[in-house]
């Protein structure tokens, strides 16, 4: 089945541009056209946090406008840029996880297929910080939700990688409590992959027994630099990212946002 992962949209206030360059809203817009025109429609669609840039109620309301009526059918996940109460407030489906400042945790089981599936989210974001965090409760939380699942296969969703990526000034704003959630994750074998945003570029790693995934942005990408230079963002496409998600585990394709066309090969005629 085929999972559709949008990350890091960064909305602005209506007529507002990132940097005053980048569209974010026509990013998104496009993104979400090009999910119709998939086969097999995908089972979920993932946005995995920083859905606004600054939690702003003027920025949830454009992307209330961006992604249209069908709210509910979205999994939603918290990012650092976000403000909890505006996500639970534009979200019916989050209304019931928690309230206040308690974090964004919470689990979808489905049925698909005559296959038992669990996706686990969990809100790695640090209200006034950029880093992300995962608390003692936090991962007591989730290592009682995989142990009540070892008979499903799991999708572990949150916003933050669990690894290093090597790009320093993305790094300096990772995850704490990231190696107690690898040990924990570590005890089953039935977590497919942790897939996760906030990269701004798509990276992968083996970690905690499974793979872990960082999504690029739909809006822009940071530069992979590796060598301590400042922030910089490249002219690369937005992009996001497709799961194709099977009893033997998860194929994560990165896709670039925008008329790519097709074409075939005299080979393939």
């Amino acid at each position: 089945m085929l999972v559709a992962h949008l990350s890091d949209p960064h909305i602005f206030a209506r007529g507002e541009l990132m940097e005053g360059v980048v569209d974010t809203a026509a990013n998104l817009s496009l993104a979400l056209a090009s999910l119709k025109e998939l086969a097999p429609t995908p089972e979920f669609v993932v946005l995995t946090g920083d859905l606004v840039n600054d939690g702003q109620p003027d920025q949830y309301d454009h992307l209330k406008k961006v992604l249209g009526s069908s709210l509910d059918s979205f999994i939603v996940v918290a990012g650092n840029h976000d403000d909890r109460a505006g996500l639970r407030a534009l979200f019916p489906q989050l209304s019931v996880v928690g309230s206040g400042d308690d974090p964004i945790d919470y689990v979808i089981d489905a049925e698909r297929d005559g296959r038992s599936l669990s996706l686990i989210v969990l809100d790695t974001t640090v209200p006034g910080e950029h880093a992300g965090a995962l608390d003692a409760t936090q991962l007591e939380w989730l290592d009682r939700q995989l142990a009540e699942r070892r008979d499903r296969e799991i999708l572990i969703v949150q916003h933050h990688p669990p690894f290093r990526s090597g790009i320093g000034f993305m790094d300096a704003y990772g995850l704490r409590g990231a190696v107690a959630e690898a040990a924990i994750v570590a005890k089953y074998a039935n977590i497919a992959a942790v897939i996760s945003g906030h990269l701004h570029r798509p990276a992968t790693a083996a970690w905690g027994g499974t793979v872990a995934f960082a999504s690029p942005s739909t809006a822009a990408q940071v530069s992979p630099s590796f060598n301590g230079e400042t922030t910089s963002y490249t002219d690369e496409p937005g992009m996001m990212s497709l799961h194709w998600w099977t009893k033997t585990g998860v194929a994560s394709h990165v896709q670039p946002i925008g008329d790519s066309g097709r074409w075939v090969p005299a080979w393939a005629k």
